[in-house]
């Protein structure tokens, strides 16, 4: 293959960054397409093809802007053939075309239809949704939505384990800077771990496959499995738990609901089903 000497063709050049830059946007944005939400992405640093959801999304930012500063050039260079775009084939003139009319009507069309939630335009983004909620699991969830940014400190109350005994936690397990005051996000960046490892740390939470191989006590069962055992209805335990102000689903962990509703443990979840 021969390079081609001489001057630069500007020509040229604009329209190869528009297209690797639609490439790059069509990649980025099929990766987010498909990403968990921010609440789950952060927490549980979530990533595809090796990038975070956060580094996908600079992509995107970054190749769109990129895309936007090559198209005006684009234009400026083709601009007289444009122009034809807008007139009369017979006269030359600018005048009535129905190309740039149909143009107008669909792009108004997706406006609308998208702002409107009108079909077909709400099946894609109900699919978009679909695959979102798809990433979320009860046990992989945050004590609260964006817990990352909590402090070290606030994450320990959160969890109603003592800040001394959270600190011990996390050191012991090897996590380097911890600081009471530092968010939970930032000190998860600096061991290139996630935050709901170091929320499980600070529980004194097994990792997953030692778990699993520990047995099971009563945390670990759902809420309909633990209802079965003790011979509970389960609508009605439901029922309880939500008048007390709870959030409760049957098929969470007794150990997650307690956690997702600020328990110290299980047990004062049992205590609540139990009637007592």
């Amino acid at each position: 293959m021969q390079i081609a000497k001489g001057k630069i063709q500007w020509r040229a050049l604009t329209s190869v960054l528009i297209t690797t830059c639609f490439f790059m946007l069509l990649l980025s944005g099929a990766m987010l397409f498909v990403a968990p939400p921010g609440r789950i992405a952060n927490w549980t640093q979530w990533t595809l093809l090796g990038l975070t959801k956060n580094q996908w999304t600079a992509l995107h930012i970054w190749f769109s802007a990129v895309f936007l500063i090559a198209a005006v050039v684009h234009v400026i260079f083709n601009w007289r053939p444009l122009l034809g775009y807008f007139k009369d084939k017979a006269t030359q003139s600018l005048g009535w075309r129905w190309e740039w009319a149909l143009a107008l009507v669909f792009t108004a069309a997706v406006f609308l239809g998208t702002l409107k939630n009108l079909p077909p335009f709400t099946a894609l983004l109900n699919f978009n949704e679909e695959i979102k909620a798809s990433w979320e699991k009860p046990a992989d969830r945050a004590p609260i939505p964006h817990a990352e940014l909590l402090t070290v400190a606030e994450l320990a109350e959160k969890a109603g384990v003592e800040l001394t005994a959270a600190r011990a936690r996390l050191q012991a397990a090897g996590i380097k800077g911890v600081a009471d005051q530092m968010m939970v996000g930032k000190l998860a960046e600096l061991n290139q771990t996630s935050g709901q490892r170091l929320y499980q740390l600070i529980l004194g939470a097994p990792r997953t496959s030692e778990a699993k191989s520990a047995g099971g006590g009563p945390g670990r069962k759902t809420l309909a499995e633990y209802c079965a055992e003790q011979g509970l209805a389960v609508e009605e335990v439901l029922a309880r738990l939500k008048s007390k102000g709870l959030k409760a689903d049957e098929k969470a962990t007794l150990r997650d609901m307690a956690i997702n509703n600020g328990l110290s443990r299980p047990a004062e979840l049992i205590e609540i089903i139990q009637g007592r």
